[in-house]
């Protein structure tokens, strides 16, 4: 049995005594079945908390354009595996439709920010 000793104190504004009291609160100890199912959710917490942050990782060493296309992928629902598992004529199809939404992202940006932009070239 674990005791946990809790100070409580004057509050601010207070005349102090010079007495603090406290409260003592006992916690029974888990059984051994409760504490190895907790260590394992704990331990795939941890591994899908791990996993998480080196996808965020990842992603924040994309460049802006490589960010933009992932992002319309996703709209399209692929990925870039299956974009190059895609025969020729099809892929060179829905590459030029990235490009053009990717364009068309930048011009919608650009205006909602006012600056004005020739992508003519």
């Amino acid at each position: 049995m674990a005791t946990v000793n809790i100070p409580t104190y004057c509050p601010v504004g207070m005349p102090s005594t010079g007495v603090r009291t406290s409260t003592t609160t006992k916690t029974e100890a888990t059984s051994p079945a409760v504490s190895s199912s907790t260590s394992s959710s704990t331990a795939s917490t941890a591994s899908k908390s791990s996993n998480a942050i080196a996808e965020f990782l990842e992603y924040q060493k994309m460049s802006p354009e490589e960010k933009l296309r992932d992002a319309i992928l996703k709209k399209l629902d692929m990925t870039e595996e299956e974009l190059a598992a895609l025969p020729p004529e099809e892929r060179a199809k829905v590459e030029e439709q990235i490009k053009e939404m990717m364009k068309q992202e930048i011009e919608n940006n650009m205006a909602q920010k006012g600056v004005l932009v020739d992508l003519s070239a």
